[in-house]
C-alpha cells in the first residue's frame, strides 16, 4: 500500500487508525521494530515510506542520527530540543525459513501519521523469539494495548519513532528497528510535527550477523509495566493556565512546560473551552525564541486535530491574541511543510476548515487564520519545491 503524495492531510488523520494495522506490524515499546517487511500475506504489511518533497533546511525538519542514537528536532540549522533514542540492533534473526534484519533504515521519510497511545500489532519475529506459537495473523494475542509507550509517528515500511517502557536502554542499539524515545519525549514530538514533516535518518546502521541469544533476551519484550498516571490531570484548568504562565518563563533548559500544555491541548480538543482558549492566547508569550517557536508547533497540532473548536476558541478571544495565535498556526504548519506553497496539496489551515461550514461563532477565527496565510505567502513567495536544496 502506497500512501501517496496527493492525499489530504486531513483524510491521512481520518484514517489513522486504520492505517496503524497496516503500518507498523514490527515495533514495541520494549521489543521495537523490524526494517524487514513482514510476509505478503500479513494483511497489515507496511506501507512504503511516502515520497514528499526535497528537504529544505532553512525550515523545520526532524534529524535522527543512528551514529550516536540520537534526535534532534531542528528549525533551519538551529536544534530546538535533542534527545537519546534507541536504535535497531543489526542483528538478524533466521527461524522456519524466514529472515528478519534489525537494523534503522537511512535516508529521508515522511511522517504519514501520529497516535497517542498506540497499539502494537505483534509480528511473528516477536513470537519466535520468546520462544512462543507464533498464533494465527487475527489472534487478540498479536494485539497489545500501550504497547508502543505514550505516542507513536509513523513513517512506513514499519518503522515508527515511540514511546518506551524500557528509558533506561535509550542511547544504544536495542530495537529491532524502529525509533524510540522517553513517552515525555514521544508526546513532544507528537506535538511538534505534522503529515509530511519531513524525518532524516543520518549514520551507518550496523548490518549483523545472526542475533546471539543473549542479545535476544536483553531486547526481549518483559512484562508490561503500566503507564503512570498524569500528575497534572488532577489539576483545575485555570491552576494549569496559571502554571503554564511560569513556564513559558522559565530558563531555557526548562522543558516542563511541554506536560503542561499536552495536558491543556487535550482537555481544549475533549471540550474544555477555557484551556483551549487559555492556550491561544499565550501565543507568542515564551520567553525564549525557540520556546515560541516550538509552543506554536503544539497549537499547530491541536488546530490539525480540532480546527472547528480552534477556530471558534479564536472567535472568542481578544483581537490582538487571536492575530497572534493565528500567525503563529500558519507559521508553525507551514514551516513543517516542504513543498510548492501554491500545489494543490499545501497544507494551508484554511483547508481543513472550508468557511460555509462555519456560523457566525466562528467567522472571526477563521478570518484571522485566512489574513494570516496572506500574510505568510507575502513574506515568503515565491516558494517552490525547484528552488529547495535537497537534504539527504
Amino acid at each position: 500500500m502506497y500512501i501517496h503524495r496527493d492525499m489530504r492531510l486531513h483524510s491521512l488523520a481520518r484514517l489513522a487508525p486504520a492505517l496503524a494495522a497496516l503500518l507498523l506490524a514490527g515495533c514495541s515499546a520494549v521489543g521495537g521494530g523490524s526494517g524487514a517487511p513482514v510476509p505478503l500475506e500479513d494483511p497489515r504489511a507496511g506501507a512504503e515510506p511516502a515520497e514528499g518533497p526535497p528537504v529544505r533546511r532553512d525550515l523545520k525538519y526532524v534529524v535522527v542520527d543512528v551514529d550516536v542514537n540520537e534526535l534532534r528536532y531542528m528549525d533551519g540549522d538551529r536544534v530546538l530540543w535533542r534527545a537519546p533514542v534507541g536504535t535497531g540492533t543489526g542483528f538478524r534473526l533466521t527461524a522456519r525459513g524466514r529472515d528478519w534484519q534489525f537494523n534503522t533504515p537511512s535516508g529521508t521519510m515522511y511522517v504519514q501519521f501520529k497516535e497517542q497511545n498506540p497499539t502494537w500489532f505483534i509480528p511473528d519475529w516477536w513470537f519466535i523469539e520468546n520462544k512462543r506459537p507464533v498464533p494465527p495473523l487475527d489472534s487478540p494475542e498479536r494485539r497489545q494495548e500501550g504497547g508502543l509507550g505514550a505516542a507513536a509517528v509513523y513513517l512506513g515500511n514499519e518503522i515508527a519513532i515511540h514511546g518506551t517502557d524500557k528509558p533506561e536502554l535509550l542511547g544504544r542499539r536495542v530495537s529491532h528497528g524502529c525509533i524510540r524515545l522517553s513517552n515525555e519525549n514521544a508526546l513532544r514530538l507528537y506535538h511538534n510535527v505534522q503529515v509530511g514533516t519531513p524525518v532524516i535518518i543520518v549514520g551507518d546502521a550496523p548490518v549483523l550477523g545472526e542475533q546471539p541469544d543473549s542479545v535476544a533476551a536483553f531486547t526481549r519484550q518483559a512484562r508490561r509495566v503500566p503507564t503512570p498516571p498524569n500528575p497534572l490531570a488532577r489539576l483545575g484548568t485555570q491552576a494549569l493556565l496559571t502554571r503554564l504562565d511560569r513556564e513559558l518563563a522559565a530558563p531555557d533548559s526548562s522543558h516542563a512546560w511541554v506536560n503542561t500544555a499536552h495536558t491543556l491541548i487535550g482537555r481544549g480538543l475533549a471540550d474544555d473551552a477555557i484551556a483551549l482558549r487559555g492556550l491561544l492566547s499565550r501565543a507568542g508569550q515564551a520567553r525564549s525564541p525557540a520556546r515560541r517557536e516550538e509552543y506554536a508547533t503544539f497549537l499547530a497540532d491541536a488546530f490539525s486535530r480540532g480546527s472547528l473548536r480552534v477556530v471558534v476558541s479564536l472567535n472568542r478571544i481578544p483581537q490582538e491574541a487571536r492575530e497572534r495565535a493565528a500567525e503563529e498556526i500558519v507559521e508553525a504548519t507551514m514551516e513543517m511543510w516542504h513543498g510548492d506553497l501554491d500545489a494543490p496539496t499545501t497544507p494551508w489551515p484554511t483547508r481543513r476548515l472550508p468557511r460555509e461550514r462555519l456560523g457566525p461563532e466562528g467567522q472571526a477565527g477563521w478570518t484571522a487564520i485566512q489574513q494570516a496565510e496572506a500574510a505568510y505567502r507575502a513574506r515568503y513567495r515565491p516558494r517552490s519545491a525547484s528552488t529547495a536544496a535537497r537534504g539527504g
